[in-house]
């Protein structure tokens, strides 16, 4: 009997593990045809930093270092944190991270309170969303592999949940 297994990138079965990952034919052969992940990953990240900071200009870069872009500033009158990582942490697939602003009598949310896309709930990490505590209360939200229009998409639901336990509903 074949036991499949799902894609990183874009979760659809697959039943082969490549030496860098567990990917599909498909996302196999685009990401071969990208170049070495020394190159293709800081590309990827920039994109997706551009399209977010074009589409929320309150964003800024805070932080670029060979392991991770870090987004901060606001978006629709919110706090926002971005963490795009190049490199991923040992015995952790977070590579997309985000922080929105979150009231603080608000209740913790479950993946189908953020109302994301279909493509998008298998991508969630397993232990998001959940609170965290800096200088604000913050709704995190962690993913395992977006699409640079994605991200885009991911900020928008995020910032409407939380706008959502805002006016109390």
């Amino acid at each position: 009997m074949v036991e499949y297994i799902r894609c990183s990138v874009c979760r659809s079965p697959t039943v082969f593990e490549r030496p860098w990952g567990r990917l599909c034919t498909p996302c196999a052969e685009r990401v071969l045809a990208d170049g070495p992940s020394q190159i293709r990953r800081p590309r990827a990240v920039a994109a997706r930093r551009d399209v977010l900071v074009a589409r929320f200009p309150g964003l800024e870069t805070v932080k670029d270092t060979p392991a991770v872009l870090q987004l901060g500033g606001s978006a629709q009158g919110r706090r926002v944190e971005v963490r795009l990582r190049i490199k991923v942490r040992e015995l952790t697939y977070e590579r997309y991270i985000f922080h929105v602003e979150y009231a603080p009598s608000a209740p913790l949310l479950t993946v189908p309170d953020l109302d994301l896309p279909p493509h998008m709930v298998d991508l969630v990490q397993w232990q998001s969303p959940k609170i965290t505590q800096t200088e604000v209360r913050w709704l995190r939200v962690a993913f395992r592999h977006l699409g640079k229009w994605d991200t885009v998409t991911a900020l928008e639901r995020l910032l409407i949940a939380a706008q959502r336990h805002d006016d109390g509903q």
